[in-house]
């Protein structure tokens, strides 16, 4: 059985490129900045991520303006893309104390996550894609996202205590060095 003859491409028939208006793209994302609000959870919030990363805004940190529905992160976005020698800030919030979590509540939220680190460790040192006859791959990692039965306030109080070291981004990981008591 003969394949079907492919059809020649015309000249020009691909995708047109379209020139990038910055200034139209700014104009616009101004006009969504203003109705955007901290309480308010709508498509304002997606038309901005849309707009943002159509203006080639660094998306990993878009993503986090979005995500946690910071109005000063997209306000230092936009200040970027008129100004691009801006620095945007890191606005990690930083470790703060918090309300006063029980001793107990700490305890058992440190062994979860010695649990959850040992659990990971041993699924990524005994995966299935290396060869039967060896024991697998060392692995190499030192900071895990905690698990999500406790608030972030335990985790926020045990970094603040310095029985865990914050990494960012929700990442957490067991000091290296021991407090001294």
């Amino acid at each position: 059985m003969a394949k079907p003859k492919r059809k020649k491409k015309k000249p020009g028939s691909g995708r047109p490129n379209v020139e990038f208006d910055l200034d139209a793209a700014l104009v616009e994302i101004d006009a969504t900045r203003q109705t955007l609000s901290t309480e308010k959870v709508g498509p304002e919030w997606g038309a901005m991520q849309r707009l943002l990363l159509k203006a080639k805004s660094d998306s990993s940190t878009v993503a986090r303006a979005v995500a946690g529905r910071d109005l000063e992160l997209i306000d230092q976005l936009i200040a970027q893309l008129r100004n691009p020698e801006l620095e945007i800030t890191n606005s990690q919030p930083e470790i703060e104390a918090g309300p006063e979590i029980p001793v107990e509540i700490r305890r058992d939220a440190m062994r979860a996550y010695r649990k959850r680190m040992k659990l990971t460790r041993l699924d990524l040192e005994s995966k299935l894609g290396r060869s039967p006859l060896t024991s697998g791959k060392d692995a190499d990692f030192d900071a895990i996202i905690p698990p999500n039965t406790f608030p972030p306030e335990v985790w926020w109080a045990l970094a603040a205590s310095g029985e865990l070291e914050s990494t960012g981004d929700g990442f957490y990981k067991i000091p290296t060095q021991r407090r001294d008591f």
